[in-house]
């Protein structure tokens, strides 16, 4: 017994020195849904916040400025909340904004949707400049082949080209039928099961949250989701 008692006492010490292993830091956490959202955090968190989300709503970006990185801070680092964002296409524009997220993987694919909300006000205005025959042209294509033409002559697509999306990837990107599936799902689910009337909207444990839009209207449900028994 005695023999061992260096043994014993080096293994002790190597315990002591093994560093504690390092949590997870949910709030820098991203994840694809199969909705074709983008999760941050904890998958497996008490309280599961979504919201509906549209990249030409000046609300929502004022949410995506101001609510979320309170929401990251306070509750996402927690593991205790997670957040998803789903794109809800209200118009010609979010069809196309939607579908070059959609095409990258779940980091970039929020990197590039934050810089959509920031600088909202520039990517927008090719859209606004478009002309009458603009539109008659696009409404006379076929639906799938819309957004990429809308991105060309809007310059929506030079705009992605400068902020990671390459230009030559676009079309194809714009073009994704099973992407443009996907987000018009969301919409018809936003529709229907959450009874979307204005972006954001946003649902709690897949329950609607009527007449909040903005993260002081928000915060409270949280907190009283999180003091509810599990559900």
């Amino acid at each position: 017994m005695i023999a061992r008692r260096p043994a014993l006492m080096l293994l002790a010490a190597a315990l002591l020195a093994t560093p504690a292993l390092a949590k997870t830091d949910w709030a820098n956490t991203v994840a694809a849904t199969p909705s074709g959202g983008l999760l941050i955090g904890n998958p497996a968190a008490k309280v599961k916040l979504v919201e509906f989300a549209s990249y030409t709503c000046s609300h929502c970006k004022a949410f995506h400025e101001s609510g979320l990185p309170a929401l990251k801070a306070k509750y996402l680092a927690t593991g205790n909340v997670s957040f998803e964002q789903r794109s809800f296409v209200r118009n010609g524009p979010d069809f196309s904004a939607s579908l070059l997220v959609a095409c990258q993987a779940p980091r970039p694919a929020l990197a590039f949707a934050g810089k959509l909300f920031a600088e909202q006000g520039e990517w927008t205005k090719g859209f606004e400049a478009m002309t009458a025959a603009d539109n008659q042209a696009i409404s006379a294509m076929p639906p799938e082949q819309q957004p990429a033409e809308m991105a060309t002559r809007s310059g929506l697509d030079r705009w992605a080209d400068a902020r990671g999306v390459p230009l030559a990837r676009s079309p194809a990107c714009l073009a994704d039928k099973a992407a443009q599936a996907r987000l018009l799902a969301v919409r018809n689910d936003a529709l229907t099961n959450y009874k979307l009337e204005g972006t954001p909207t946003f649902g709690i444990n897949g329950v609607p949250v009527p007449g909040v839009f903005d993260w002081a209207g928000l915060e409270p449900k949280l907190q009283a989701a999180l003091k509810s028994p599990k559900p």
